[in-house]
């Protein structure tokens, strides 16, 4: 793997005062020894890609607190290339550290999003399992490679329901060969990360699967081929049928024959609109740009930015997990637009709970820090406990903005308005309305700021008429 760091882009600070490579990843521990070509770039050599996997976790996790440390106009960014270690490629050091190169000068994401960009080259991606190629976009161009560069962390799951098949089956190849060909490529220029059943990595596979069907901003329906033949699959069915029911956005594609013949739809999917590919491979790659576009218009239409309903308060959708792993965190996967300008921070859907919090706990005074945090988690600790009804459980302790360009001096209340809580995922879903009660907030005793909307005196309706009625 080639590593290099990078500051903000900025070309002058780089050259004056450029990071060392080694100085900066030293805090994560690394087995393997880093060797430096320059002092902002270096090579690691790894035994397998679970070994690079691991360092590309750390790099995530590490990216932010080493940012925090630093000065604003000192933001530090990693890019990694990561290529098969092939003994017969003639200067493999120099090809490793040119495609770094140019990935640095082709970024594709966001800078101030994104502080760690990672890519592969299309002969590793072709030899992972779907666990991790599913954390990587199609094949691109980059600098004149073709590489495949990950997905952001807060990338949204688009669910992909398809017919599986024993390894090495025509089914199997076949599902392969529609994934990658036309569904993965159509959800790219959206904000979704195409993932199947079998890229979900949780012990509880029916439940993860009920999960996503239910949650996820867009799923996308493969019926399978030669229904003729074999028969409808059941749990495509199933699975289709579930989706639909919720009444959440799918899209649904089909082979346009079954072994050259035409075939009906079942009877419940015939006012359903269906995307027909081809049957066979081989077809002409016009062709297969147009149903590539015709699946991501479908995918776009279907509602992953719509807002039928207007807020009136910032409101968002949060899954928790609840002592899950490092691979299962918390995250926001709805938030309405005014909650970007509520915490000031981009795109919040998909994004990760803690380092929002942190963000919003800088903008906290200090006096109100711990006691906002101590009643969330008595709230959620108490929508978890059974026998706790949601009507005995408020909130009282609001956000205060000390720090803040627009609501500085402003409280917000949030509230939660609905939950579930799935026992076998372990996930509580939340959603949450921000409403401001700067006015009817105020320092208490104990010297940070509460508010209740909720009391147990009853209004004294002197001034209320009454009426009756005469026989």
């Amino acid at each position: 793997m080639a590593i290099g760091l990078d500051y903000t882009g900025d070309q002058e600070l780089q050259n004056n005062d450029p990071a060392s490579v080694k100085d900066i990843l030293k805090d994560l521990d690394l087995l393997t020894p880093i060797e430096e070509i320059e002092k902002s770039k270096g090579l690691l050599t790894f035994k397998s890609y679970d070994e690079a996997e691991q360092l590309i976790k750390n790099l995530y996790a590490h990216a932010p607190k080493i940012n925090k440390s630093l000065a604003k106009e000192k933001v530090l960014f990693f890019y990694a290339v990561l290529m098969n270690n092939d003994p017969e490629v003639k200067y493999a050091t120099a090809i490793a550290i040119n495609m770094l190169n140019g990935t640095i000068a082709e970024t594709q994401e966001p800078l101030h999003n994104y502080p760690v960009q990672i890519y592969i080259t299309e002969n590793v991606y072709k030899e992972l399992n779907t666990q991790f190629q599913d954390k990587y976009h199609s094949a691109v161009e980059v600098a004149g490679k073709v590489l495949h560069q990950r997905f952001s962390q807060d990338a949204q799951r688009c669910f992909i329901i398809s017919p599986i098949g024993e390894e090495g089956s025509d089914v199997r190849k076949r599902a392969d060969y529609v994934f990658e060909t036309y569904i993965k490529p159509a959800c790219e220029g959206t904000p979704l990360r195409a993932v199947r059943g079998e890229m979900m990595h949780g012990a509880l596979v029916v439940p993860e699967l009920m999960e996503a069907l239910q949650s996820d901003p867009m799923v996308i329906a493969y019926l399978g081929h030669s229904p003729l033949k074999y028969g409808w699959n059941p749990n495509v069915m199933m699975e289709l049928g579930s989706r639909l029911g919720s009444n959440a956005p799918c899209v649904i594609i089909k082979d346009v024959t079954s072994g050259g013949q035409p075939y009906d739809l079942p009877f419940d999917l015939k006012d359903v609109r269906v995307i027909d590919i081809p049957e066979q491979e081989g077809e002409e790659l016009e062709h297969g740009v147009v149903k590539i576009r015709t699946i991501r218009d479908a995918i776009l239409a279907g509602g992953i930015d719509r807002n039928q309903w207007q807020c009136l308060y910032p409101v968002a959708t949060v899954d928790m997990k609840v002592g899950g792993t490092k691979d299962s965190a918390s995250k926001y996967t709805e938030a309405s637009k005014d909650m970007e300008t509520l915490f000031e921070i981009e795109a919040i859907a998909g994004r990760e709970i803690l380092p929002i919090l942190e963000n919003l706990l800088e903008k906290m005074p200090d006096c109100q820090r711990a006691p906002f945090l101590h009643e969330q988690r008595s709230l959620i600790t108490g929508l978890i406990m059974t026998g706790l009804g949601a009507g005995k459980i408020h909130a009282t302790v609001p956000i205060v903005f000390e720090k803040h360009n627009t609501y500085q001096g402003r409280a917000f209340l949030p509230v939660i308005v609905r939950y579930s809580f799935n026992q076998l995922t372990s996930t509580l879903k939340l959603t949450v309305i921000y409403m401001d009660v700067t006015a009817i907030t105020q320092l208490n005793e104990d010297g940070y700021y509460v508010c209740n909307l909720v009391g147990n005196n009853s209004l004294a309706l002197k001034n209320a008429s009454t009426t009756s009625t005469q026989p």
